[in-house]
């Protein structure tokens, strides 16, 4: 007798529910203010981990109490058997209930509250270390020493050599969000963004490196011009692409705006609009005055 597909979505949505309230079961965790951590990271996760957050101010007070619990969340491997389980409940399972989406959230939350915690996550280094050169968890890993001061910093600033582009990838995302050691931070993600390559990773590389830059917002006299050199070159995606970082510098970056004047006549379509965005950011006088014209 063939089973109506109703009932197998019933069976296996009772597994998916079930699965993670059996693993739930664990050592006590720390809490603040009445509230455990876990709640805490679940309110800071849907806020976007705005640092504005009251969770941050408990997630702080928890301190390196919390590190066995978010090194567990960031670390967390479903065997082979359980992933396969995941990929038929997603063919049934709206997104936002997707438990893979809710596993790499969590993941990346969990990386940011050890970010948050700075310099206290110490202790975390030697396993995040490991985290990042095994794989996997190299991104999360990643943004996780980013915050933890000098040690971290310079495990990511060496990968940004590293011969596997996605360590490259991960190392210049997560500086975005380096809590330490700028001054060294900056030029070095700046050789990033300067390294020719078309294939596919080398823009997706330099894209990280650029996006963190613009997300440190430090030092403009050194990061503005060469982005600048991106406008005069022949490829209409890289000009595109210094247009948008000089964007996200804003007012800083006032001294392209003779350079994003001529790019309002480029031949590449793109090019002139993202042009036209930047100068709205950077000087929405003068791009006012044009619009006048």
């Amino acid at each position: 007798m063939k089973r109506k597909p109703w009932t197998i979505v019933v069976a296996l949505l009772g597994v998916a529910i079930a699965v993670p309230v059996l693993w739930s079961v664990g050592p006590k965790e720390p809490s603040y203010g009445g509230r455990s951590l876990s709640a805490w990271l679940d309110e800071w996760g849907q806020a976007y981990n705005d640092r504005t957050n009251p969770a941050t101010i408990a997630i702080r007070a928890i301190g390196s109490n919390a590190l066995p619990i978010l090194l567990s969340r960031l670390s967390k491997e479903e065997p082979p058997e359980e992933r396969k389980l995941w990929r038929v409940v997603d063919k049934v399972l709206p997104k936002d209930l997707d438990p893979m989406n809710r596993e790499i959230s969590r993941a990346v939350t969990a990386a940011e509250a050890i970010n948050l915690l700075g310099v206290e996550a110490k202790p975390a280094f030697p396993t995040l270390t490991n985290l990042f050169s095994s794989g996997p968890h190299c991104l999360t890993a990643a943004i996780g020493l980013a915050g933890i001061g000098h040690e971290g910093v310079a495990v990511l600033l060496e990968a940004l050599t590293n011969q596997d582009w996605v360590h490259r990838h991960s190392a210049a995302t997560a500086l975005g969000e380096a809590r330490s050691d700028l001054d060294k931070v900056v030029p070095a993600l700046l050789e990033v963004v300067k390294i020719q390559g078309r294939k596919k990773e080398d823009y997706l590389v330099r894209g990280a490196a650029g996006s963190a830059l613009v997300q440190l917002h430090q030092e403009p006299d050194l990061v503005v011009p060469v982005f600048s050199e991106f406008l005069t070159n022949p490829d209409a995606n890289m000009r595109n692409f210094g247009t948008s970082l000089l964007a996200g510098f804003g007012a800083d970056a006032k001294a392209a705006v003779p350079l994003l004047l001529k790019e309002r006549t480029d031949a590449d379509l793109d090019v002139r609009a993202s042009a036209e965005r930047a100068l709205k950011e950077i000087d929405p006088e003068a791009a006012g005055k044009i619009e006048l014209k």
